[in-house]
């Protein structure tokens, strides 16, 4: 087959130009039929083979008899064998094509041809010139003619711009007629044996197998249905795509509706109506549920549409779509319709002065908590939120409040929502979610666990446990001292607290779980949501809410899910911006020493989180000053020093150890470069600073590093002591002012050109 297909591929114009010659030549003779097949195989095989921006030239007239020879074999109710088949395969591959054939689409032509012709050519002309055919045929009596037009108003409606304001109004009052004539009475078996046998008439049911007394609708349920009761059903299918269209055609100008169009909206209205009450109706076949499902939905974007355009109609229906929604609230707290008529309420409520808090707070609330598991509607759910993110997050507090049910969507389906809450992310933060929301996207693998024993233990028995040490998740979750930890990480609403303090406690109970699949996507997303959160919080510029980020590192930095991929993953994000926000907020080091200094007192702090250990020790040398906060006083210089110094001794005594961490020695040079920092700011702390230095330099542990770093400690101690001994220089060098370089004589750079003078001459 690859042979084939690399053969066709290399087939000249020339080649195809003789192909379709022969064909032309064989196509009309009845006694050439298997050498025409033959040919054409070839040359679909040629078309299909071809370049996907390379359109191979076939003749015209060669298009023009395929089309001929499929028009031929439908009027005469045959299938027309191999030949037509492969007409049509062709006509399949070669359309839409640069040029639009409608010559042969003449009064007499068939349906089924000239609708495969606009499904074809979509090119503006083609679909202007088949316009009017298919108004025509909506006033026809024929009813395929009928069928087919409703077809074609539906592919217009989707092609936009080509029906225009009056055009979409003269095909809804169309629709409205057929929604509001339609027969109750069920078609004749079309398949009865006796043809002289005159059956009784009966009426259409109803979906629980009552007669209908009242209007057709699509729920009205029958054997058979007549021509215009399948009429009716197109013209519903279709309808909320015509509606959508009128709404852009409508502008902001001219928002007037014609006395027919009033008409019309009043019929649809009604029709849909009819629709909710017939959804109350207990179904008698299991299968029509979902259909009743169907029809309301549709019906509620129907309405949504229709009091939009018509402003008179939202009262009326507000009100029953209000006692839909209490309705199904109480029956069926699941059903998809929901997220419809909650979009519909969200929509329209402010039209009829209605407080829409308690449907939002029983949606996000009981359904998402119960139906998180369901794909479908949690997709119609973020999709709401996703596209009237900006409204909702300025007039309601639906992302504020309930953001916590709304990550168990995330947790259950963490390859499929990731997008959504990554736009829905910023929109959730202010000033007093946004230390939960970190706790949350962190713990966001532990929700994911938990919701896994949740469901599990909705399959297996009860268990019942008097071991006060659960043997694995499910024990725990049934433990009465471990539930609230459950419960907290599976929290439906915010403003519950921003964490637990018995984290670690709950990490080891779920260690049994870190291995499921659905737990280890979610740690590969929390490194993206932690990003977008720092982003955000960076946007604010508040050192107030920044500096209350600076403890939640430090504290989180050590209590993560111990997952491998996600620790070093978080760790690295917290080294990272860690150091980005002392450089854009420098007083949150000053703000926050009680944390800091607790956190680099605890040398223990330093395993498996090198880096942050690092970075905080250098944010506070560089920013531990007087020049970025009136707070820094020489007694918290004093303070910041103290620390530093004992952990300097702390770390040089732990090289007597056997086995050392090797990082000691980046931190030791770290660590001398704060020291001498801090010094320069407060005279007073040289001497101790130069005393701990030469002590470092003249201990007996280095002799266990490797000798280029005892060297470059060595050599690095004796540049800042050196640097020390002159005070003044070292003040300027270490403690400069970064906002003043270039500004005055003072600056850095100014007394390093000074000095470069000085030695040069």
């Amino acid at each position: 087959m690859e042979s084939i297909i690399k053969k066709a591929k290399q087939v000249s114009q020339e080649e195809i130009d003789a192909l379709c010659s022969s064909i032309d030549e064989f196509l009309p003779s009845p006694n050439k039929s298997l050498e025409c097949c033959d040919l054409m195989c070839q040359l679909f095989i040629t078309i299909q083979a071809s370049e996907p921006n390379y359109e191979p030239c076939i003749s015209t007239n060669l298009v023009r008899n395929m089309i001929q020879c499929l028009k031929l074999a439908t009027q005469k109710s045959q299938g027309g064998g191999n030949r037509c088949r492969l007409c049509q395969m062709i006509l399949s591959e070669l359309f839409p094509m640069n040029t639009v054939i409608t010559d042969y689409l003449d009064e007499n032509t068939c349906l089924p041809l000239k609708c495969l012709q606009l499904m074809q050519c979509l090119s503006t002309k083609s679909l202007k010139e088949i316009s009017l055919t298919a108004k025509e045929w909506l006033d026809s009596e024929k009813f395929d003619k009928q069928k087919a037009a409703l077809s074609l108003v539906m592919i217009f409606a989707l092609k936009h711009g080509e029906l225009r304001d009056n055009e979409v109004e003269d095909l809804l009052e169309k629709l409205a007629h057929r929604l509001s004539s339609s027969s109750l009475i069920q078609a004749p078996n079309p398949y009865a044996m006796n043809p002289f046998r005159k059956e009784n008439e009966s009426v259409v049911t109803e979906v629980d197998g009552s007669s209908t007394m009242n209007l057709f609708t699509i729920l009205s349920i029958g054997h058979y249905y007549s021509e215009d009761q399948i009429l009716n059903v197109l013209s519903f299918s279709i309808l909320n795509t015509l509606l959508c269209r009128i709404t852009q055609l409508k502008t902001t100008d001219d928002q007037s509706l014609s006395p027919s169009m009033k008409k019309c909206i009043d019929i649809m209205v009604d029709y849909c109506l009819r629709v909710f009450e017939q959804s109350e109706l207990k179904v008698k076949v299991q299968c029509d549920s979902d259909l009743q499902t169907s029809c309301l939905i549709e019906c509620i974007h129907i309405l949504d549409v229709l009091c939009e355009l018509d402003k008179d109609q939202t009262a009326r229906v507000f009100q029953e779509v209000k006692r839909l929604n209490s309705r199904l609230a109480q029956e069926t707290p699941s059903s998809p319709t929901l997220i419809h008529i909650l979009k519909f309420i969200f929509n329209h409520s402010s039209s009829v002065v209605y407080a829409p808090q308690e449907t939002y707070r029983n949606y996000f609330i009981t359904t998402i908590a119960n139906q998180y598991s369901d794909e479908g509607l949690m997709y119609d759910t973020l999709e709401f939120l996703c596209n009237n993110i900006e409204h909702i997050a300025h007039n309601t507090e639906i992302l504020t409040d309930y953001f916590p049910n709304l990550f168990k969507i995330l947790a259950w389906h963490p390859r499929i929502f990731i997008k959504d809450f990554t736009i829905l992310l910023p929109a959730m933060m202010n000033s007093e979610t946004s230390m939960e929301l970190l706790h949350l996207i962190l713990d966001l693998p532990c929700m994911t666990a938990a919701l896994e024993v949740m469901e599990r233990s909705k399959k297996d028995e009860p268990l019942s446990t008097t071991n006060t040490e659960p043997a694995n998740s499910l024990e725990a979750f049934y433990c009465a001292h471990l539930r609230p930890l459950f419960n907290y990480m599976t929290r439906c609403e915010s403003h519950q607290g921003d964490t637990v303090d018995r984290l670690a406690l709950l990490h080891s109970v779920l260690n049994d779980v870190k291995g499921n699949t659905r737990v280890l996507v979610c740690c590969q997303l929390v490194p993206v949501l932690l990003k977008i959160w720092f982003e955000t919080m960076e946007s604010y510029g508040e050192a107030s809410l920044i500096s209350l980020v600076l403890p939640v590192i430090l504290e989180r930095s050590g209590l993560l899910y111990s997952v491998p991929e996600l620790v070093q993953d978080v760790h690295k994000i917290f080294a990272d911006k860690l150091l980005k926000l002392c450089k854009a907020f420098p007083e949150i080091i000053v703000t926050q020493y009680h944390e800091v200094i607790d956190f680099l007192q605890a040398t223990a702090n330093m395993a498996g989180r090198v880096q942050i250990f690092l970075n905080l020790i250098y944010a506070v040398g560089e920013y531990g000053s007087l020049v970025y906060s009136s707070d820094c006083t020489a007694d918290r210089i004093g303070q910041f020093y103290e620390c530093l110094e004992i952990v300097t001794y702390e770390l040089v005594g732990q090289l007597n150890l056997t086995e050392f961490d090797p990082s000691i020695a980046k931190v030791l040079s770290a660590l001398m470069s704060a020291l001498t920092k801090l010094a320069c700011r407060s005279h007073d702390l040289i001497p101790r600073a130069i005393l701990c230095l030469t002590k470092v330099t003249k201990q007996q542990n280095l002799i266990l590093l490797n000798s280029s770093t005892k060297e470059y400690l060595t050599q690095r101690a004796t540049s800042l002591i050196s640097l020390m001994k002159l005070p003044d220089t070292a003040s300027t060098l270490v403690a400069s002012n970064p906002h003043k370089c270039h500004l005055d004589t003072t600056s850095q750079w100014s007394v390093l050109r000074g000095l470069h003078r000085l030695l040069k001459e």
